[in-house]
């Protein structure tokens, strides 16, 4: 009973817009990199993705699905509570189209559960600052092994919620109650069930058709998922397990953490989310409206803020954990350069791929340019702003010699030439993202280059 308490208690303490694509140099030591670092972390299979704004997307994989079986980059794989992130989306949605206020209580919508905090909103659901307490509790895991093959419903997972933490507003608590709640009332005002709800407004709007509820009807193959959670001993195949467990499983997780996905699907929603191409601009500002909860983080709805922790970047972030499954997902806010690691696998730590695996492929396209790119030895001084940059760059040079100047991308290709008149480079015909400015004396072929950011 033990070891099913923990493994359910783990749920989640928390996942083809481009034409150009990424060099095959880069790609190759992408792969390189993931082989090298899931082998020190043991991890059983990845799947991974990595956008680079206004180049493509890599995919690449590692491990196994069963033994003798590799795991594929088109497997979908759980995403625990980064299903909370999807949910956080679906109701700033349902906000845009006058359907509901995230500043309506939640007992506008839910009445019946006098544990519930019933006077906090929708919105402090989504920050976790409502109080609501954990419904994966010692009465719920009583439940779930009195009775294996139930599949529940999110009615029954809330009458399991004990009294409140706190009152709303006044403290910051992790509780998977605060989204089954969110899921109940994206039930409520659409009468559908919360799976319909994300496939309508938010997943088949954008393609995302290998992104789905666990239980739905879908093609996509999931591979085998391993776990010590069930038995707290070894690494076992879930496969080996009655398939009713794992049903029951995943439908306690519900609209807290029961979503799968594809690392290439997901790279895509973290991208498109953080860009601003899922909401309006109001939307996504109250999406990162965050409350503070160390030095270093913060949460908004649905989402963490992270400072400086990925190559002392600051990006947006959410993980998950779940049976099975570990997943973490990240997007540097200056360039715009997006990470999702799946496994099929619970025994590691998320910090493992949070802080082991996703630094690792970052770094290696912040250091990335096609190769052919001379050192620098321009005599003269040279300044470069602003960077990042939108419509233009100014250069400061020695003007009393003529400069010649190459804009190239990641992949290697010239976007913009010329001459440099003016000091001053127009770039609005760039896409977002990385490239290398490349100046030239036409005199003495002396060269300077710089990193410069693209942000629109």
């Amino acid at each position: 009973m033990k070891a099913i308490f923990t493994s359910i208690c783990l749920l989640l303490l928390g996942a083809n817009q481009m034409q150009a694509q990424i060099s095959q140099d880069l790609q190759l030591r992408l792969q390189n990199a993931l082989d090298s670092v899931c082998a020190v972390y043991k991890i059983k299979g990845t799947s991974a993705a990595l956008l680079l704004p206004g180049v493509g997307i890599w995919k690449g994989a590692n491990g196994v699905s069963t033994e003798g079986n590799p795991i594929q980059t088109n497997m979908a794989l759980g995403m625990g509570s980064n299903t909370k992130t999807y949910i956080a989306v679906l109701l700033l949605k349902m906000q845009e189209q006058g359907l509901l206020s995230l500043n309506d209580t939640i007992g506008k919508w839910i009445q019946g559960y006098p544990n519930l905090n019933t006077n906090s909103t929708i919105r402090q659901c989504l920050n976790h600052s409502a109080g609501n307490r954990e419904y994966l509790n010692a009465q719920m895991n009583d439940s779930l092994l009195q009775n294996p093959s139930k599949i529940w419903t999110i009615e029954e997972i809330l009458s399991m919620a004990g009294p409140a933490n706190f009152s709303p507003g006044s403290s910051w608590n992790y509780s998977n109650t605060n989204y089954i709640i969110a899921g109940y009332i994206i039930e409520k005002v659409l009468n559908k069930p919360v799976a319909q709800a994300m496939r309508e407004l938010i997943l088949e709007p954008k393609g995302w058709n290998h992104t789905f509820f666990f239980g739905e009807t879908n093609s996509t193959q999931v591979p085998s998922q391993w776990t010590m959670n069930l038995n707290g001993i070894n690494l076992v195949e879930m496969n080996t397990y009655p398939v009713n467990i794992i049903n029951q499983l995943f439908s306690a997780a519900s609209s807290a953490g029961a979503m799968m996905t594809t690392a290439e699907e997901n790279v895509d929603f973290w991208y498109q989310l953080i860009k601003g191409n899922l909401l309006t601009p109001a939307s996504r500002a109250e999406l990162v409206q965050t409350i503070r909860l160390n030095g270093s983080s913060s949460y908004g709805l649905g989402i963490f803020r992270l400072n400086r922790l990925i190559n002392n970047r600051t990006v947006y972030s959410h993980g998950g954990t779940f049976l099975g499954f570990i997943n973490e997902n990240i997007v540097d806010t200056l360039t715009g350069v997006s990470i999702s690691v799946l496994t099929n696998q619970d025994s590691i730590d998320n910090s493992d791929l949070l802080t082991g695996v996703i630094p690792v492929l970052h770094k290696l396209v912040l250091n990335a340019f096609p190769t052919g790119i001379q050192t620098n030895t321009l005599t003269h001084k040279v300044t470069v702003y602003p960077n990042p940059c939108q419509a233009y760059i100014h250069v400061d040079v020695d003007q009393e010699t003529e400069y010649v100047y190459q804009i190239i991308s990641l992949s290697g290709q010239v976007m913009l030439e010329g001459k440099l008149t003016n000091q001053q480079i127009e770039i609005e015909s760039l896409s977002e993202g990385l490239y290398q400015l490349q100046i030239q004396n036409t005199q003495n072929k002396e060269l300077y280059h710089q990193k410069i950011w693209v942000k629109h």
